[in-house]
């Protein structure tokens, strides 16, 4: 194959012109193509502390793991697994988030029982609003509700019960079970520590 010099060395100018607007051609491209696409990302939003940077840390006294969630019929599912505490005996259980004012950048908290359980739920001295899903053993959606802080002057507070047996529940802000795919359909599954 031989090239010619002459238009290496000095192209004329409609080889310039199809060139460059080749270039624009594809440069709009990929604009339009960022904006249709892109631009639409992500489908789950999710919020983080002011400094943009989640937690690496658990708080004391608590595990951290990955939850996976693979969303029911009508949800997003979420395109990476969640950083979430985890609650795994009685004293962290029973602890939960009492007198926390935030989820410290994790997405939730995670009560993880050894057995299959009907233990209900309440807000003594729990300041977060929060909204809490309840599993089964095979990490299969059973039910949801949304719980209001326990004012401190009440002396029995409400309780919030799955209606049914259940191994896995999920504290998290109220409201945003659902941008975690959280709902009817979906299931979790824990995937390892994230935090240390």
């Amino acid at each position: 194959m031989q090239l010619d010099r002459q238009l290496i060395d000095d192209p004329p100018a409609w080889l310039i012109r199809r060139l460059t607007q080749a270039a624009w051609t594809l440069a709009a491209l990929g604009v339009v193509a960022f904006l249709i696409v892109g631009a639409n990302r992500p489908a789950n939003p999710y919020l983080v502390p002011a400094n943009g940077r989640v937690s690496t840390k658990a708080l004391t006294g608590f595990g951290a793991t990955f939850v996976t969630v693979s969303a029911g019929a009508g949800l997003h599912t979420p395109r990476r697994p969640f950083c979430m505490l985890l609650a795994t005996t009685t004293a962290q259980q029973d602890k939960g988030l009492m007198n926390q004012t935030s989820l410290h950048g994790f997405a939730g908290m995670v009560f993880q029982f050894a057995h299959p359980t009907q233990v209900a739920f309440f807000m003594k001295d729990t300041v977060i609003p929060l909204s809490i899903a309840w599993f089964r053993a095979d990490g299969t959606f059973l039910s949801s509700t949304s719980m209001e802080p326990c004012p401190p002057a009440e002396f029995v507070c409400p309780t919030y019960s799955a209606g049914a047996t259940y191994q896995l529940a999920i504290e998290a802000a109220k409201g945003s079970l659902t941008s975690l795919g959280i709902g009817p359909g979906s299931s979790v599954q824990l995937s390892g520590p994230c935090a240390g």
